[in-house]
């Protein structure tokens, strides 16, 4: 690391992948403290954390309070992922109050790859009980090794891509955690009722007029995202589907 200006930290064990709890810790917390603590010998003045929406550990058991869900909405992670996660974002702190680094972390959404999209949008009709995407085959698609999140939130790889590099380039405070989500869902269904249905909850709605707007919208606030790292997400779910499927192979 020694004389570059910055180190983005994305290595980790997926939410998807069949690991133990030690082996979630040892890698996505020990292994992130090992890349600061180098980069902070190395006197790299920035470093970005792939963090997650798992952080906040929204579930039916543990609903999301309003929405749409901020930066300051209280975490409640059970599984190793989450807890890895939202641990990590600690020990990213603890760094960044040293005061010899920028510690940017950022919580994407489901990042949709082009191999996962048309799983995606087959198991999302299925469960949201719409139409399934028109028939495409391409041999190099997979199939989605999780359950598709309640919140129906994802992003563009571009999008994610073009968040890192902002956080990269953005000025601002020496911490922070901004959400990555694209503007809508991957869900047909409105939000608020994929939000009753999914997590059983009629949470507070503080900007009424986001789903008034867009009945689809992101259940997360990623509004301090666009505000302090001059990004917006530009590719929703019509765009990225259509897309895939314009490129199938079969």
């Amino acid at each position: 690391m020694t004389g570059h200006d910055a180190v983005v930290q994305l290595a980790a064990l997926d939410y998807a992948v069949d690991a133990t709890e030690q082996q979630f810790f040892e890698t996505n917390v020990q292994d992130l403290r090992n890349v600061l603590e180098a980069a902070e010998a190395a006197g790299v003045g920035r470093t970005v954390v792939c963090s997650s929406i798992a952080a906040l550990g929204l579930s039916a058991e543990n609903p999301p309070h309003y929405l749409p869900v901020d930066r300051e909405h209280p975490a409640a992670p059970v599984d190793a992922y989450s807890l890895s996660k939202q641990v990590g974002e600690v020990i990213a702190q603890g760094f960044a109050w040293r005061g010899t680094m920028e510690v940017r972390c950022l919580r994407p959404g489901l990042v949709m790859q082009s191999g996962i999209a048309y799983d995606v949008a087959v198991k999302a009709a299925a469960s949201d009980g719409a139409a399934p995407p028109p028939v495409a085959i391409d041999p190099s698609w997979r199939v989605l090794p999780e359950a598709i999140g309640g919140s129906r939130a994802f992003v563009s790889p571009v999008d994610a891509g073009r968040c890192f590099r902002a956080a990269l380039e953005a000025e601002g405070r020496s911490f922070d955690i901004y959400h990555v989500t694209a503007a809508d869902t991957f869900s047909p269904l409105a939000t608020l009722e994929i939000v009753g249905r999914e997590y059983h909850a009629a949470p507070e709605i503080r900007h009424a007029a986001l789903f008034d707007a867009d009945p689809r919208a992101s259940i997360y606030n990623f509004s301090r995202t666009c505000e302090m790292l001059n990004w917006e997400p530009r590719e929703r779910w019509s765009d990225l589907l259509g897309r895939v499927i314009a490129e199938a192979k079969v």
